[in-house]
């Protein structure tokens, strides 16, 4: 499991000041001003990545960076070809890059383990579950982002090389019959001061 911080923490750094660049269609978020949730919900996930899964994103976005492309304005976009479709066509399609068939292929077998791992996770901690966003793309709308196309719009920023140590991390951990899903989740409500899922469950 990855636990190099300093790499984390230079990650977060820089996805936090591509996220202060984010330019939304009714204005700055209120999600922009709030430093500590954002800095929670990444560390819940990359705390629970390999080293090299860390090292290949890092390098890739530092690059990203340097060559002017902010990924979390393109996360954001991509989500718009599920929750907005007309629009995406309209206005976003043709500036984003190019997403390889091979990546493709690759985010949609990353995809339907995380989907399956939500599910599971839902029927153990329901009320947990129903205070985040919902698991299948089914709960999408122009206001409403469903797990499943976040994931897809993330990943779909991710280079290929990311994608395949991805693929095969999330193979892996299903073969030693652990979920990542549960994995993050545990970060995450230990950061908010939660012993275990259970009793940030029972809490709610």
């Amino acid at each position: 499991m990855g636990k190099n911080v300093k790499l984390i923490e230079s990650i977060i750094s820089l996805e936090w000041d591509m996220f202060q660049k984010v330019k939304n269609i009714g204005g700055r978020a209120g999600c922009q001003d709030d430093h500590e949730t954002f800095t929670i919900m990444r560390r819940s996930q990359y705390e629970n990545w390999t080293d090299e899964m860390l090292l290949s994103y890092y390098t890739y976005a530092l690059s990203c960076v340097e060559n002017g492309r902010n990924l979390v304005t393109e996360k954001y976009a991509r989500m718009m070809e599920y929750t907005d479709p007309h629009y995406y066509k309209e206005h976003i399609e043709d500036y984003l890059p190019y997403v390889p068939e091979k990546n493709r292929r690759l985010i949609d077998e990353i995809v339907e383990i995380m989907v399956a791992w939500g599910e599971e996770l839902a029927k153990q901690y329901p009320k947990l579950s129903a205070a985040g966003r919902p698991i299948t793309a089914a709960g999408d709308s122009a206001d409403c982002t469903s797990q499943e196309t976040y994931e897809r719009g993330e990943l779909a920023t991710y280079p290929t090389d990311l994608l395949e140590l991805y693929a095969a991390y999330l193979k892996e951990l299903r073969a030693q019959g652990k979920s990542l899903a549960v994995m993050i989740q545990e970060t995450m409500v230990g950061l908010y001061g939660y012993k275990s899922i259970g009793e940030a469950e029972a809490g709610l």
